[in-house]
């Protein structure tokens, strides 16, 4: 064969080799990018089911707690105003006593006003149509009523609006820490102070109870309820920091992104 001709031979040789090897490696770049691709929407899926699983666990907590704070509401206060009116009435004889009548006239007052206190309650837990603000002040006041705590509430002027199933969840974990505060903090004060911007909403959560050891967290089976707070949060991004001391309360501070709401 003429050298000529050899060479081109191994020139063509050389050059389907290389062709052969380019076109494997792309057909390998585009396999791997579709399988990153597939397993991201196949991630996404779930965190969208995981998602919905959590709103839908947390609108069902909300209603059993509204409902056992009707019960007890009902229990402890309304059934006790009317037991007193039946006993003032069971005890007027045939000629009424004044200020019998008087007493059960303001029994009958305070029962009507503990009701449509508690029917502005049961509307204001429909976190929808008020807001994460509005349901967290009123939380704080149904606190204040019962003279055991002292609270305060603070929020920026220009808050972030969240998405709406953000705020369902985000109450939900505000509820948790509250609930542990009046568990285990033996605290009178609790403070909430939120501050927002477009890119950041910020829920400080702070009592001046007994604190604790904040290095008992990273242990097994502590965390005093904080570890379904943060498996919370990680579904609506946000971000839980922890800050305790022995003897001088706990800070619990929420970090959402609102532009991260579109879960």
């Amino acid at each position: 064969m003429p050298k000529q001709q050899e060479d081109i031979l191994i020139t063509i040789v050389v050059a389907s080799v290389f062709f052969i090897l380019i076109g494997s490696f792309v057909l390998l770049i585009v396999f791997v990018f579709l399988r990153r691709q597939r397993r991201n929407k196949a991630e996404k899926e779930e965190m969208k089911n995981r998602f919905k699983q959590t709103l839908l666990q947390t609108q069902l907590e909300i209603q059993e707690q509204a409902l056992a704070y009707i019960s007890q509401e009902i229990h402890d206060n309304i059934g006790q105003i009317l037991s007193l009116v039946r006993l003032n009435l069971n005890t007027i004889g045939q000629v009424a006593d004044e200020s019998k009548l008087n007493s059960t006239d303001e029994l009958l007052g305070k029962a009507i006003r503990d009701l449509r206190d508690l029917s502005h309650n049961l509307q204001n837990n429909r976190i929808h149509d008020i807001g994460i603000v509005e349901s967290t002040r009123q939380l704080l006041l149904s606190l204040e009523k019962t003279g055991r705590y002292k609270t305060f509430f603070r929020t920026s002027d220009d808050f972030h609006i969240l998405d709406q199933n953000m705020d369902i969840i985000l109450f939900r974990m505000i509820q948790e820490i509250v609930n542990n505060i009046l568990k285990h903090a033996a605290a009178d004060e609790i403070r909430v102070d939120i501050t927002s911007d477009a890119s950041l909403t910020t829920f400080c959560i702070k009592d001046n109870g007994v604190g604790f050891d904040t290095t008992a967290l990273t242990k097994e089976r502590t965390g005093i309820g904080l570890q379904n707070i943060v498996n919370r949060a990680k579904l609506i991004d946000a971000t839980v920091e922890v800050k305790s001391e022995i003897g001088a309360g706990t800070t619990i501070t929420l970090h959402i992104k609102p532009q991260l709401s579109e879960i």
